[in-house]
């Protein structure tokens, strides 16, 4: 027996009873957060096409049993999107990474000021991204690898947990700014009295990027008071970057984060830091076959650390846009940091800088 079913047009299809009981089983099958999250991370991973297979496609569909079997990608072929997970966000193509590099090549990245206490932050008018994460999660590597400074360090790289005590801001972009001197007064010989001031251009074109003292051990108590009173409160931010070990997921001062991006509606990213230690655990680039075993571990980082957060929102109220992987010390068979140019991107977008702007603010390429 058939059943017609009406859409609203002339077209008429038949569909057998057993068909439609078969389909409103499937439809009432729950999904996990993790299954959820894999059929995000595919479609997202998709390439934008509208236009219809070719006869030759569906030719070559219909005998791909006896073509032979796709080669596995390779670290070669690497490229940051595939280990990341976009909820929110598309992401990123090959261009926009590119402008991305571009972006944070020339912007000359300067140390802008240093705070222990939020009262004590300047008001500046360029937009603002502030990193935290627990004590050694790799933090400072991470900056100084986005800021593209990995031998003349911005950041101080410690083994000791709790190194960063201050609030720290650094400002790239080709835009002006950066610390001055000012003329406070005299002294009593009559000499000048010189003060050092941030300050930052308001021709925009700068982005302000504000390292958090790390939580956890060896840190103190009143720094995450301070740390939320700038999350809550400082107008020029845009958004919070969480860094979380991508070999340990989340721990339980995370979860205290999280929870305050929830009470606060801070806008959020998951970058899951140390990626080398999953994705490239050996100094030497791995086969095609280890290549894919650790894809899988890493998509399986994800994944634990999306189903940790579903679990304690209960899949309501976040603001979360995106889990990313990266590494601050390891490069890819390209030999670019891993993950960095995606990050620099999540970045860039964070503030309000899309490829448009990008191409007006960077110098044009030589052809």
């Amino acid at each position: 027996m058939s059943t017609k079913l009406r859409r609203g047009t002339p077209s008429i299809a038949y569909v057998c009873e057993s068909c439609i009981s078969s389909l409103r089983t499937s439809q009432r099958t729950p999904t996990s957060p993790s299954q959820h999250l894999r059929r995000l991370t595919t479609a997202s991973a998709q390439p934008e096409s509208r236009s219809s297979p070719s006869s030759s496609a569906l030719d070559n569909s219909s005998s791909s049993s006896s073509a032979p079997p796709t080669a596995l990608p390779s670290p070669s072929s690497f490229t940051s999107p595939s280990i990341n997970t976009y909820l929110t966000t598309s992401a990123p193509s090959a261009s926009q990474l590119l402008l991305a590099d571009r972006f944070f090549a020339a912007g000359n990245p300067r140390f802008l000021f240093s705070s222990p206490t939020y009262r004590d932050f300047p008001a500046t008018p360029a937009p603002e991204v502030a990193f935290l994460g627990r004590s050694n999660v790799g933090k400072s590597s991470l900056l100084n690898g986005l800021l593209g400074r990995t031998k003349q360090r911005v950041a101080h790289v410690s083994k000791k947990p709790g190194r960063t005590r201050t609030m720290n801001a650094f400002l790239v972009g080709p835009g002006e700014g950066g610390v001055r001197d000012v003329v406070v007064g005299l002294d009593e010989k009559g000499r000048k009295k010189v003060r050092k001031e941030p300050w930052v251009g308001a021709g925009g074109g700068n982005v302000v990027v504000v390292d958090m003292p790390g939580y956890g051990k060896g840190s103190r108590k009143e720094w995450g008071e301070e740390i939320f009173k700038y999350l809550s409160k400082r107008d020029q931010l845009r958004r919070a970057f969480l860094l979380v070990d991508a070999e340990h997921g989340l721990k339980d001062s995370d979860t205290y984060i999280l929870n305050g991006f929830r009470a606060n509606g801070i806008p959020h990213e998951i970058v899951l830091s140390k990626a080398d230690k999953i994705l490239l655990p050996r100094p030497r680039m791995p086969s095609p076959e280890a290549w894919q075993r650790h894809l899988a571990h890493m998509r399986h980082a994800s994944e634990k650390v999306y189903d940790g957060i579903v679990r304690l929102h209960g899949g309501r109220g976040m603001r979360l846009n995106a889990i990313l992987a990266c590494s601050g010390e390891k490069r890819d068979a390209n030999g670019k940091l891993l993950g960095m140019d995606a990050l620099r991107w999540a970045v860039l977008q964070a503030a309000g800088l899309g490829a448009a702007q990008l191409e007006q603010l960077l110098p044009r390429r030589r052809a």
